[in-house]
């Protein structure tokens, strides 16, 4: 078993608990300033079976990397789907998630795809 990343891990304690956070009706966003700038995708168990909880992870890759170019760098992203967000559609979350990153500052520009 691989040996656990410590800097990764306190980075990761960092966003926890003193990250901004955006909180919308599908997602919960927190953002902090990092030197990675990654993307975790949180899903709890009780959203659902295996096969809902991976489609919710894949729309939000989907949607984060349709943004890519348009979002900043040097930022650590926790994107927190809540539970009753199995009833929500592609385009209600992208909205979700542009607003918020809208809101966290992490978008460049306005040439965002409709």
């Amino acid at each position: 078993m691989p040996r656990p990343n410590a800097r990764l891990r306190r980075e990761v304690q960092h966003l926890r608990r003193a990250g901004s956070v955006f909180r919308g009706r599908w997602l919960h966003v927190r953002v902090c300033n990092s030197v990675d700038d990654r993307i975790f995708i949180s899903v709890r168990k009780r959203f659902g079976k295996a096969v809902a909880r991976n489609r919710a992870r894949r729309r939000i890759r989907a949607i984060c990397g349709e943004m890519a170019p348009h979002r900043s760098t040097g930022h650590m992203v926790m994107i927190s789907v809540g539970d009753g967000s199995a009833a929500a559609g592609f385009r209600e979350l992208r909205s979700d998630l542009i607003a918020a990153f809208g809101k966290l500052g992490l978008l460049h520009g306005s040439a965002i795809p409709a």
